[in-house]
């Protein structure tokens, strides 16, 4: 292994594996003539609907405009009840609720949406702390995020009715969809599109009918707004060729995590993909104090490894004008400062995965 690099994604290693029969998907569908709204979207759908076991599926552009649509139908179901109740003068923004740690297109969906933003604080592997108040106050939207994979203990949110949840890195294991789940297929989650991909989940009929018409810019009869947010046959057909060994993939992940696992359970850093957790392992993630040390020592030693995330949400400029967030000593703060992702792909081999825990180990013993 000396000299070489192990990249932190492996896709140019799954496209050679899979070249033929993304090909031929590739070739059937440009010969139909057919690029958009086709039998391969339909099937798609269909695969994500058996594989969640919800009642409805609809593939858009993107996670984040999964999250988008979900979080704009939320709102105006939130503002017609509001409506009802209210009078028009006393209308309130709807609250969301938002974990600190997650990507910042979490955050943009709501912004964008019109919601006022409370960032609440993580426990030590990321996921959103819940606070008693949290389970009565049914005025308060919550996204769940499944960071890194983890699925959210479903036992600390039995009580909440607006959930909404962003499965963006989880959603292969995730026992709840709340309302609704947002998934993306970006090329670097477990079950990647080629480009870009996404899909809203959900039982219920209204979103689902909200969420069809304005993928397509309001149709069937444009009595409201909506976007140019669709997936390609092109991408349907590709990604239902890797949705056959999604099982595979997913059994090498774990089998990889486990051996991280042991490998590194009596050196001086915390993993926050345990044994007791159900884990989509979309990313093994580290937590060590010698962080930065680390990340150069082992990408000069020819192991790719990257960062995810190094701030909170609460750090970012974007959050400036957000009211309700944790302070610099929370653990959501704190935790970004020591947190590390390690190469965690199926297409590894046995080698390459002893390669990097013989780095990680070599590193500990020379910095003591």
């Amino acid at each position: 292994m000396t000299g070489s690099t192990i990249a932190h994604f492996g896709l140019e290693r799954q496209y050679k594996n899979l070249q033929s029969e993304i090909l031929d998907a590739t070739d059937k569908v440009l010969r139909s003539g057919k690029l958009m709204d086709g039998e391969y979207t339909r099937q798609f759908e269909s695969w994500l609907e058996n594989r969640t076991r919800a009642k409805f599926a609809v593939t858009v552009h993107s996670g984040t405009q999964a999250l988008e649509i979900i979080s704009k139908w939320a709102k105006i179901e939130h503002d017609r009840l509001m409506n009802d109740e209210m009078d028009p003068i006393h209308i309130i923004k709807p609250i969301v609720k938002i974990p600190n740690i997650t990507y910042v297109a979490t955050l943009n969906a709501f912004i964008n949406a019109g919601y006022e933003i409370e960032l609440v604080d993580t426990d030590k592997n990321g996921l959103m702390v819940f606070e008693e108040n949290t389970l009565t106050d049914f005025t308060k939207h919550t996204c769940n995020v499944g960071l890194y994979g983890a699925n959210p203990n479903r036992s600390k949110m039995s009580g909440l009715m607006h959930e909404i949840v962003d499965g963006a890195q989880h959603w292969l294991v995730a026992d709840d969809l709340g309302e609704a789940m947002a998934i993306s297929f970006d090329p670097t989650k477990n079950l990647p599109a080629s480009g870009n991909g996404g899909a809203i989940i959900t039982n219920d009929h209204n979103l689902y009918d909200f969420a069809y018409s304005y993928r397509s810019n309001g149709k069937k009869d444009h009595e409201s707004c909506g976007t140019n947010s669709r997936m390609s046959e092109q991408e349907c057909a590709q990604i239902l060729v890797r949705t056959k060994y999604i099982d595979k993939w997913q059994w090498r992940r774990k089998e990889i995590r486990h051996y991280y696992l042991d490998e590194f359970k009596n050196l001086d850093i915390r993993c926050l993909s345990r044994d007791h957790m159900v884990h989509a392992d979309q990313k093994f993630v580290i937590y060590t104090d010698k962080r930065s040390e680390l990340f150069t020592y082992l990408n000069d030693s020819g192991v790719e490894v990257k960062i995810h995330y190094g701030k909170a949400l609460s750090e970012l400029p974007i959050a400036n004008t957000i009211n309700v967030k944790p302070d610099m000593l929370s653990t959501s703060v704190m935790l970004t400062k020591g947190l590390l992702s390690l190469p965690i792909y199926p297409e590894l081999s046995d080698s390459e995965v002893e390669f990097v825990c013989e780095k990680v180990k070599t590193f500990f013993t020379l910095s003591h």
